[in-house]
C-alpha cells in the first residue's frame, strides 16, 4: 500500500514530498502520523503531537484527499487505503488586529 505525505510551508523542509510504501492493507491516519515521525525523527513528533496529550496539535491542519480530518467520521482514527494522500498544514497566523 502507497501513502502520499505533503508538508506545507513550514512541514515542506521536514515532510517535503514522499510516499511510504507499507506492507498493510489499512492503517490509521494517527498509526500513519506515528510511522511518518519514526521516518522524520524527533523534531516531527514534537511539533505535530502534544506532549501531554499524545494528540495532534490542534493547530495543525490535516487533510485527507482534501478533507480535513475532523470532518471524518473517524477523524484521526480514519482508516486510509493505498493511493491516499494526506497533507499536512502548519498554524497559520497573521493578519492585522
Amino acid at each position: 500500500m502507497k501513502i502520499r505525505a505533503r508538508g506545507y510551508l513550514t512541514f515542506k523542509e521536514k515532510i517535503n514530498d514522499q510516499t511510504l510504501e507499507l506492507d498493510l492493507d489499512s492503517i490509521s491516519l494517527k498509526d500513519f502520523l506515528e510511522k511518518l515521525c519514526l521516518e522524520q525523527g524527533d523534531e516531527l513528533r514534537r511539533i505535530l503531537f502534544d506532549p501531554q496529550t499524545e494528540e495532534v496539535q490542534r493547530q495543525i491542519s490535516l487533510l485527507v484527499n482534501g478533507r480535513h480530518y475532523t470532518h471524518l467520521p473517524d477523524r484521526l482514527d480514519t482508516a486510509l487505503k493505498d493511493g491516499d494522500q494526506v497533507d499536512i498544514f502548519p498554524p497559520i497566523a497573521g493578519g492585522d488586529s
